[in-house]
C-alpha cells in the first residue's frame, strides 16, 4: 500500500489534535506537525511531503506567507497546498498564491480526509510521471531507436494521470460514474467524424477527462445542491473554468494536459459569445472545447445527476436544436444529429452501473460468464490493464492482484484466462505458471506480460508452456488480439 506523507501547520495545538484523529484509522497515512510556518519550512527543507495542511491565521509568519515561501521554491511548487482556515475573506488571495484548495473550519472529517488523500494520490502520481520523465529523456539520447517505446510509455502515464484528475473532479459526484467515459468518447467520436486525423482524435478523448478537473475546488454545498442555483452560487459554480484552467497550466511539454487545459477553459464558452469565462464567441472558441460542449450537455442532459432524472431524448434534441447557434457549433451539431445513433451506441457501452472507479475490480454481467485474473506487482500497469480490458471487454469480470501468493489463495476455477507478469518478487511468473499447472490443477490459457525483449526471452517464455506472450510497453491491439484467441 501506497503511503502519504502530510505536513500538518497551525499554531494551536488542539486542530493538530483534531486533525490527528481525523486520520487515525487511515494506517497509510503518516502525518507531521509543525506550530508555526517557520518550522513548517524547515521541515520542508529536510524530507519531503505529498500534502501540507496548512492554517492562515498564525503569528510572526502567517499562513499566506508561508504559502507563497513553498511555492516559490522549485522544489515544492507543484506541491498541494490545503488551506485549513476559518478566514473564508483570503480565499480568493491564497488561491491567486498557489493554493490548491480551501477546506473551511470548522470542517467535515470525511471532507478533509478525502480531499487531502485525493490531493496526495494526485502529487504522487505527478512525481512518477517527472521521474518517468527524465528517464525516458536520459533513454533517448542513450538509445534513438528506444523513441517509440519511449513515447508510448510518456502516453501511458499521461493518460493515467488525465483519468486520475479526470476521475478527482467526478468522484464529488456519485451518480455520473460513466460521465467521464461517455463524453470523452463522444468526443473522439465527433472529432473523427469532423474529420480530425487519428492523433488528435486520440488526444481529445485522453484530454476531454480533464473539462471539469476544477470542481474540485467548488465546494460541495454549491456542486451537489439538488435545485436550482442563486445568482452569487451560479458565479462560484462558474470558477471551476478558470481554476481547472490554472491547474493545468504550464505544460506545454505534455500534449494531453495541454489540450485538457484549453478545454477546461473554455467548453462553457457559447458560440455566440454570452459563455465563461472570457465571452470567446465563434471559432475564436477553440475546436476541442467546441466538441467537448456538445458531447458533455448531450450527456449531463440525457443522465441522471443528484439534482434531476435523466431527460427523455427527443427533449434533449430538442433543446441542444434550440440552442444552435446561439450555443453550439451549428456544423458540429449537425454532424452530431446525422449520426446519432453511433454516440447512442456509446451510452450503451459505458452505462453508469458498467463504470467503476478504476482502481476497484471491474464486474460487468454476461451471458457468457467470461473472467480474468490479471497478477502483477506494479500497481500502474494493473490500473492501465484493466482500464484496457474494460474497453475492449465490457462484457467479462476482470479481478487484479499484486502478487502471485494472493492469486493462489483465489478460487480459481471461476477463471477462464490468466494473464501475469513475468518479472515479480517472491514468487515470479514462471513459478506462478509452475504452481497453477501442477499443484493447482488450472487448464486454461495463462498469457505471460513480459518487459523482455529479447528473441531468447520470448523462446524461453513459450518453452516454459504459456500459450502466448504481451510485450511492454503494452499495445492495445496487441492486447485484444491475443486473448481473442483464447476467449
Amino acid at each position: 500500500m501506497q503511503n502519504y506523507y502530510i505536513l500538518a501547520v497551525d499554531d494551536e495545538p488542539f486542530n493538530l489534535d483534531l486533525i490527528e484523529a481525523a486520520f487515525i484509522e487511515y494506517n497509510n497515512v503518516i502525518i507531521t506537525y509543525a506550530s508555526s510556518g517557520k518550522e513548517a519550512l524547515k521541515i520542508l527543507e529536510e524530507k519531503d511531503f505529498h500534502v501540507v495542511l496548512l492554517d492562515i491565521s498564525m503569528p510572526k509568519m502567517d499562513g499566506l506567507e508561508v504559502l507563497q515561501k513553498i511555492k516559490s521554491t522549485k522544489k515544492h511548487a507543484q506541491l498541494p497546498v490545503l488551506m485549513v482556515t476559518a478566514n473564508i475573506e483570503k480565499e480568493k488571495e491564497a488561491l491567486d498564491l498557489g493554493a490548491s484548495d480551501f477546506i473551511s473550519k470548522p470542517y467535515d472529517i470525511n471532507i478533509l480526509c478525502a480531499r487531502t488523500i485525493n490531493y496526495a494520490q494526485l502529487h504522487h502520481l505527478a512525481q512518477e510521471i517527472q521521474n518517468q520523465n527524465m528517464v525516458l529523456e536520459k533513454k533517448v539520447q542513450e538509445r534513438t531507436l528506444a523513441l517509440e517505446e519511449a513515447l508510448i510509455i510518456s502516453k501511458e502515464t499521461e493518460f493515467e494521470i488525465s483519468t486520475r484528475l479526470g476521475r478527482a473532479g467526478e468522484s464529488r459526484d456519485p451518480e455520473t460514474g460513466g460521465h467521464i467515459k461517455r463524453m470523452s468518447h463522444y468526443s473522439k467520436l465527433l472529432a473523427e467524424l469532423y474529420g480530425l486525423d487519428k492523433e488528435e482524435c486520440e488526444l481529445i478523448l485522453y484530454a476531454a477527462p480533464l473539462h471539469d478537473i476544477g470542481k474540485i475546488a467548488i465546494k460541495d454545498a454549491i456542486l451537489l445542491k439538488p435545485g436550482r442555483f442563486e445568482p452569487h452560487e451560479y458565479k462560484e459554480m462558474q470558477e471551476h473554468a478558470h481554476l481547472g484552467a490554472l491547474m493545468l497550466e504550464g505544460a506545454d511539454r505534455y500534449p494531453i494536459l495541454k489540450a485538457g487545459h484549453v478545454i477546461a477553459l473554455e467548453h462553457h464558452e457559447k458560440y455566440n459569445g454570452t459563455g465563461y469565462p472570457n465571452g470567446k464567441k465563434g471559432k475564436d472558441i477553440h475546436l476541442y472545447a467546441r466538441i467537448v460542449a456538445i458531447a458533455d450537455v448531450f450527456d449531463a442532459l440525457n443522465s441522471k445527476r443528484c439534482y434531476k432524472d435523466p431527460m427523455p431524448l427527443d427533449k434533449v434534441l430538442k433543446i441542444m436544436k434550440k440552442d444552435t447557434p446561439s450555443h453550439f457549433d451549428p456544423e458540429l451539431m449537425q454532424i452530431f444529429l446525422d449520426n446519432l445513433e453511433k454516440f447512442l451506441e456509446i451510452k450503451e457501452i459505458f452505462k453508469d452501473e458498467n463504470c467503476q472507479p478504476l482502481h476497484k475490480e471491474i464486474k460487468i454481467q454476461s451471458e457468457k460468464k467470461l473472467s480474468i485474473l490479471f497478477v502483477d506487482d506494479n500497481e500502474l500497469n494493473r490500473i492501465l490493464i484493466t482500464e484496457m480490458l474494460g474497453l475492449l471487454f465490457p462484457n467479462i469480470t476482470i479481478n487484479s492482484k499484486e502478487n502471485a501468493s494472493e492469486a493462489l489463495k483465489s478460487e480459481l476455477s471461476q477463471y477462464n484466462l490468466i494473464l501475469t507478469d513475468i518479472a515479480m518478487p517472491s514468487i515470479d511468473g514462471y513459478e506462478f505458471y509452475t504452481l497453477l499447472r501442477n499443484e493447482k490443477d488450472f487448464s486454461s490459457p495463462i498469457i505471460a506480460i513480459t518487459g523482455l525483449d529479447s528473441d531468447e526471452d520470448k523462446n524461453k517464455i513459450l518453452q516454459h508452456g504459456f500459450n502466448d506472450y504481451i510485450s511492454k510497453p503494452l499495445d492495445i491491439h496487441e492486447l485484444e488480439n491475443s486473448i481473442k484467441r483464447f476467449l
